[in-house]
């Protein structure tokens, strides 16, 4: 699921070539927007390992959990070797840049409900994304199951403030040309 509001990217980037400090208002005013967001996310990830193998502080393990954050990227599109029709790139993201969230976060989603082991019942291990499951509900457990009800809300705010920065440019243009003319 992806939230489109087209025309943010742009508007941000000719805003910065115009006027530099609304630009960093405007980024602010968008941070603010989704904060609620990465607050709710945040709050939904548990304080300790949801597994008792995760309780440790090596590179996977729950000690070392950041928070959710987001990040406003407003450079041009990327080329895509192979892909030449392809130049849509995020504006706002909310990312979480941890392994032990994203691998909490995402553990079973490609396999569905997890492998089946053919070993005997005695000898089998517990399935990381079964346990998961059992505990914090079915994959995309903190993301897109958080960011769900709020997308609407938030994409209208951006809208609102695009519709600002833009009002915001046709002015400063309206400006320039009557100095010129």
């Amino acid at each position: 699921m992806k939230a489109q509001v087209v025309g943010l990217k742009e508007t941000l980037r000719d805003l910065n070539k115009l006027d530099k400090e609304l630009s960093k208002e405007i980024r602010k005013d968008i941070r603010k927007t989704v904060k609620p967001l990465v607050d709710a996310i945040n709050a939904s990830v548990p304080s300790g390992a949801p597994l008792s193998g995760m309780a440790h502080s090596g590179r996977t393990g729950w000690q070392n959990r950041k928070k959710v954050a987001v990040k406003l990227d407003t450079r041009k599109p990327r080329r895509y070797v192979g892909r030449p029709g392809r130049t849509i790139t995020s504006v706002v993201r909310v990312t979480t840049k941890d392994a032990p969230t994203a691998i909490t976060d995402m553990a079973g989603k490609a396999g569905g409900s997890g492998a089946r082991s053919n070993s005997p019942i005695q000898y089998r291990r517990p399935n990381f994304s079964r346990a998961l499951t059992a505990r914090l509900g079915p994959p995309s457990r903190f993301m897109w199951s958080t960011a769900e009800d709020q997308i609407p809300e938030i994409e209208a705010e951006l809208k609102t403030i695009i519709k600002r920065v833009e009002n915001v440019m046709n002015r400063n243009l309206q400006n320039r040309y009557r100095s010129i003319g």
